[in-house]
């Protein structure tokens, strides 16, 4: 059977995430995420596609890119096809490395994005690789923060416009997520919006990224999970 062609959206900024097959390791060591690396800068040069965030970790790979949808597919396939090419070359293996399609979730307004800034960087901390994301030499939190130069594929400075808006620097909202929740989720007050405001994209991200049930999420709008999924279909 065909896959499904890609939802198509208006929406220009993208977290991606691309796993190994059944949940495998892609990354045994500092020269393959550089060769990941590499692929990705020649990807991100030939299209009209900006990296905001990334971070490398043991079986996955979580980006923050700004661009149109088709444009951004064409970039993760042409990274994935290269890696995975190359990867199999080096180590003797044959057959997928990755699994599904990479996935895709739209990030629907700036409090999204930035919960998004701060899981980026948290992610090898609660994966017990680091104790601070400055720590990790395979994530774009550095250079996010402004201490030190970015890779060529990284373009710096979303993430610290996002908390100038809370008067804050993206280095000091983080270091201040070091201290919350320990279940290596964002609060759902920092992700979803007020209930008016509240959209089937915020609801999505929150489920598929974040591992959110419609149960929690009605909960904590105070409505019934049944009460919800009217409320978003209407």
């Amino acid at each position: 059977m065909a896959r499904r062609s890609r939802r198509q959206t208006d929406c220009r900024l993208h977290h991606i995430t691309t796993r190994g097959n059944n949940q495998r390791m892609i990354f045994e060591d500092g020269e393959d995420r550089e060769r990941f690396y590499a692929f990705l800068d020649l990807a991100i040069a030939e299209h009209e596609v900006e990296c905001h965030q990334d971070v490398l970790m043991g079986n996955h790979v979580h980006l923050l890119l700004s661009g149109a949808i088709a444009d951004v597919s064409q970039v993760m396939w042409l990274v994935c096809q290269r890696y995975a090419v190359a990867y199999n070359a080096r180590h003797g293996r044959t057959n997928h490395l990755l699994g599904q399609r990479f996935h895709n979730s739209d990030v629907p307004d700036q409090a999204t994005a930035r919960a998004i800034c701060i899981y980026l960087a948290m992610n090898p901390v609660r994966a017990g690789l680091c104790r601070h994301p400055a720590e990790w030499e395979y994530g774009s939190f550095r250079a996010s923060a402004g201490w030190s130069e970015p890779r060529p594929h990284l373009t710096a400075g979303l993430a610290d416009a996002l908390f100038a808006e809370r008067r804050k620097s993206f280095a000091a909202a983080t270091e201040a997520a070091l201290g919350l929740d320990r279940g290596g989720r964002p609060r759902l007050a920092d992700i979803l919006p007020v209930a008016a405001k509240l959209t089937i994209e915020h609801v999505r991200h929150a489920r598929e990224v974040y591992g959110y049930t419609d149960e929690e999420i009605g909960e904590y709008y105070e409505r019934s999970e049944r009460t919800l999924r009217r409320w978003l279909a209407a």
